[in-house]
């Protein structure tokens, strides 16, 4: 019985240390080396304008998953990367946005 006690406080005090409050906010900026976000996107709520930058800075991540809001048929969207990104260039640069991942 003690040595189960003393496992679950371990383990409750793991918990807790790993739940503590961080005060640095994270920022999400876009490198200069995409085209600017336009003004659907600058509107947008925070945590839209946040998945578009993040839709620049890893792209191959969204790009490997599937497309699954039916766009493809209309806008031939092969994944979630082309609901942010219209065009990309060689260099993985962001040339054009889609307004898609508005909503």
């Amino acid at each position: 019985m003690k040595k189960t006690w003393l496992i679950v406080a371990t383990a409750a005090a793991l918990l807790l240390a790993g739940c503590g409050s961080n005060t640095a906010s994270t920022r999400f900026e876009l490198d200069k080396k995409h085209k600017p976000l336009p003004d659907y996107v600058t509107k947008a709520p925070a945590m839209i304008q946040e998945t578009y930058i993040m839709a620049a800075q890893d792209p191959d991540a969204l790009a490997a998953v599937p497309c699954y809001c039916g766009c493809y048929e209309e806008d031939g969207h092969t994944s979630n990367l082309n609901c942010f990104v219209d065009k990309m260039g060689p260099n993985k640069e962001v040339l054009e946005w889609d307004p898609m991942g508005i909503g």
